[in-house]
């Protein structure tokens, strides 16, 4: 993200998304009743004919709703003309701005929160690019993972012969794992992957990480897993060696604090806490250590909700808690959700008259 001038006193933060991940970024960043200003197009009447013609303008909307999709390139942000040509008549009509990498825009808010800043700035920090290949003899799984999640790249079946024919199967086994490499060594020139993580049952993930071995700058970890396919690859996602090489990313440390988290559950339950009302209190208590929380509780239309989670947002960073925001798309998150949008592991344990966290 490139940040070309700011005045938090004023309201507002001009900037440049770089990449995929900016835009995720300010996917997150970005509310509703926010004012945002970029460069777009719009069908407009020109003269007295009534002719429309879709011509180049600069507009400000005031944000309702986002919409983006996972891995993509575009970010659309639909909104109310707030500010614009008065020739035109398009004030107080709906739009929509399509942000693209290299797009300028302006970000106006009544408040910013120190989260959302901490969060632009931190896209200057580079972040590995990593591809997980998990095969066996019956199927194939590549997926890639980013701060957005996991995006299962391809998933097919192997359509190996049976052993009865010994040389058949020698052959075909060759030109599966041949394919597997040259889909792996397409997607690393295309994304700028640094990292290819390969897990296998037996001795399939070696195969392919010897033919990987001569390309430049790139990391390859290879391991085990009980099963291919993408059924593997969770597995693959809990392995400590692999977390420890790819744990940079907010998604794999976010797979990691909740499994913490369902082993605290069971074992110390006072430990965690769950739910906007527990997660509220314990922040306040400076008691949380990790904090996961929903991306879709940062973009609720509920307006005293946001205001309240932003608010614990900044409350559980200023205490020096870790605060990972889950992706929509994720596994994570689905489960997130499903504990009330909000996921704590505590430093001591907390207890309510009740006896509980």
């Amino acid at each position: 993200m490139r940040i070309l001038s700011k005045n938090l006193k004023k309201g507002y933060i001009e900037l440049i998304p770089e990449n995929e991940n900016d835009l995720w970024v300010l996917y997150n960043v970005i509310e509703p009743g926010d004012v945002v200003v970029g460069h777009t197009t719009r069908d407009v009447r020109i003269g007295e004919s009534g002719k429309s013609k879709r011509i180049p303008l600069t507009l400000a909307l005031k944000v309702t709703n986002l919409e983006f999709q996972p891995f993509t390139e575009r970010l659309r942000i639909h909104g109310i003309v707030v500010e614009g040509p008065e020739r035109y008549g398009i004030k107080g009509k709906h739009h929509t701005i399509n942000i693209n990498l290299g797009d300028k825009l302006v970000i106006w808010k009544d408040k910013w929160y120190a989260h959302q800043l901490r969060k632009l700035e931190s896209t200057s920090i580079p972040r590995e690019k990593v591809v997980v290949v998990t095969l066996d003899y019956d199927e194939v799984c590549i997926a890639q993972i980013s701060e957005q999640g996991v995006q299962v790249l391809l998933e097919e079946s192997s359509r190996l012969p049976g052993k009865r024919d010994p040389e058949k199967f020698s052959i075909t086994l060759k030109k599966y794992i041949e394919k597997i490499v040259k889909t792996l060594i397409d997607i690393i020139e295309k994304y700028g992957i640094k990292i290819v993580v390969a897990a296998s049952p037996g001795g399939l993930a070696r195969e392919i990480v010897s033919r990987l071995k001569s390309l430049k700058n790139l990391t390859i970890i290879s391991d085990t897993v009980s099963i291919g396919g993408c059924s593997g690859l969770s597995e693959v996602l809990r392995r400590d060696s692999i977390k420890e090489a790819i744990r940079k990313l907010s998604i794999i440390r976010a797979h990691e604090y909740l499994e913490l988290f369902r082993r605290l559950l069971v074992r110390n339950p006072e430990l965690v806490a769950y739910g906007l009302e527990e997660v509220e209190y314990a922040v306040k208590s400076n008691a949380v250590e990790k904090l996961l929380v929903s991306s879709s509780y940062i973009r609720t239309y509920d307006d005293e909700l946001r205001r309240r989670v932003n608010d614990l947002i900044d409350e559980a960073y200023r205490r020096r808690a870790e605060v990972i925001v889950v992706p929509e798309n994720s596994d994570v998150c689905i489960e997130v959700n499903g504990l009330g949008g909000l996921v704590a592991i505590l430093r001591f344990p907390l207890y309510k008259a009740s006896g509980s966290v």
